[in-house]
């Protein structure tokens, strides 16, 4: 098949799956500026069904997606959706949207989503499931704030956190850490010009570094032109990718000098404010899934959160795929949706 028909079935697959991307109902129940709170409805209601009990007896959970990346990775198909399987698990999901940073939020920083939007976000779950207590789940960085927000608030209402992805250690991440640390300070010039870190840039360097997977995936396509459920899986994934949305100029510095070229957040120096955040506060039991064949966060990289948490309050558990798959992939709802709903669930008696 000649590439020009390849790119063709690309652009197929991407609008077969349109239509299911994020299709999943939600409800706004909390906004300010460009972010939001969105509580999933699901499983909806019948019609002329009796309203449900006050409060809903489902324990909340908030989904924590990373700067850059839409809140949509939760839900990619109706029959592919993290947020409906935890829904039909008897959790209760919400999903924040950090909104489409432009050149007027090139001055926001990590603090002001760690001190500000989180808390916040947190206050409005609780407040809309009249509920004491929630649980958060975050892919890659989103599950790194998710536990920097309990570092550095000691929140006791967060009773449980999963992390997808999350590294900690920034210098065991390969390139990617190598590259992030050498641009630290170079191109700051280059950022400030822009204002913000358009999401274009991300998705090319993530394709650089998928290197020949992201070509074998086209050729997989190729191969899989008839298999309707694959085309759309593959379409919903390359519209997460070319979906990237800007990253705020100001945080983007933060991110390379502090996080990646110091490891701060490894180290025990990251400081939002006042406020020195030490990941050994985080008090509740968490579970952090690596992808084996992850090369942007790899398994190194998450399994340094164990030297900062005791045995009996962290496990790494291993799932296939690398870092979109490992969230997103055919094997993810066996391999993570499903221990997490138990996790979050408290099924276990510990994170193990």
């Amino acid at each position: 098949m000649p590439l020009r028909d390849i790119w063709e079935l690309r652009h197929r697959a991407r609008e077969l799956a349109e239509a299911g991307i994020d299709a999943t109902p939600k409800e706004e129940v909390h906004r300010e500026g460009k972010w939001a709170v969105r509580a999933v409805l699901y499983p909806p209601a019948e019609p002329g069904s009796p309203p449900p009990p006050v409060p809903d007896p489902r324990p909340p959970v908030l989904l924590v997606p990373p700067l850059m990346v839409r809140p949509m990775v939760f839900d990619l198909q109706p029959d592919h959706s993290f947020v409906r399987r935890l829904a039909e698990r008897g959790l209760r999901p919400y999903v924040l949207d950090l909104g489409e940073p432009d050149r007027s939020d090139q001055n926001l920083r990590l603090d002001d989503y760690v001190l500000g939007a989180m808390p916040a976000a947190v206050d409005a779950v609780l407040r809309h499931a009249r509920a004491e207590r929630l649980a958060l789940a975050g892919y890659c960085l989103g599950g790194l704030f998710c536990l920097l927000h309990v570092a550095a608030h000691r929140d006791e209402r967060v009773a449980r956190i999963a992390t997808i992805a999350s590294p900690v250690d920034f210098h065991k991440m390969g390139i990617l850490g190598l590259l992030g640390a050498t641009a630290a300070g170079r191109i700051d010039p280059l950022i400030d010009a822009m204002g913000v870190v358009p999401g274009w840039m991300a998705n090319a360097g993530f394709q650089l570094l998928s290197g020949r997977r992201a070509v074998a995936r086209l050729f997989e396509l190729r191969d899989r032109e008839a298999d309707e459920a694959y085309l759309r899986s593959y379409g919903s994934i390359s519209r997460w990718l070319s979906g990237l949305v800007p990253y705020p100029g100001e945080a983007f510095k933060q991110l390379l000098r502090d996080v990646m070229q110091r490891n701060q957040v490894h180290d025990s120096w990251l400081t939002f404010g006042e406020r020195r955040i030490d990941l050994g506060s985080v008090g509740c039991p968490v579970l952090s899934f690596a992808g084996q064949t992850d090369g942007i966060a790899p398994v190194e990289s998450i399994v340094a959160l164990r030297q900062h948490l005791p045995p009996g309050r962290v496990a790494v558990r291993m799932a296939p795929g690398g870092h979109v798959g490992i969230l997103g992939g055919p094997a993810a709802p066996a391999a993570v949706w499903e221990p997490t709903a138990d996790f979050l669930l408290g099924a276990a008696t510990s994170p193990g």
